[in-house]
């Protein structure tokens, strides 16, 4: 089953951050609380909720979807102001190094995610 959970989240995450994510979304994701990174880990979340229906009960789902943007937000804060502190474009190195290490942070939520569900913690 974890596997499972496993691959339905990873094809979630390109579908919300890379097939659904458009430039009003990621633009201001540095500016704490701005309605783009917001919107864009809410659909995170809801997607998340989704996927986990199929797997667990409607209210851990939704705890589940929610900490997944809560968590979601914040990575991606995070990405931004370090893109922005080192004054980066695709163009660098240490771009890529931080946007590779965004993705792993993700991956590591959905993890956490399986984790959860799988010891009975939620």
């Amino acid at each position: 089953m974890e596997f499972n959970i496993l691959f339905w989240l990873m094809t979630k995450h390109i579908i919300a951050d890379y097939y659904m994510q458009y430039p009003w979304m990621f633009k201001h994701k540095g500016t704490y609380g701005h309605l783009g990174g917001v919107a864009h880990s809410v659909w995170h979340g809801i997607l998340t909720n989704i996927v986990l229906l199929y797997f667990t009960d409607p209210i851990t789902a939704a705890m589940l979807g929610t900490l997944d943007a809560l968590i979601h937000y914040h990575i991606d804060y995070t990405k931004s102001k370090a893109w922005l502190k080192y004054q980066v474009t695709p163009s660098d190195q240490k771009y890529w190094i931080i946007h590779g290490t965004d993705q792993l942070a993700h991956g590591m939520t959905y993890f956490l995610i399986v984790h959860l569900l799988a010891h009975g913690h939620v």
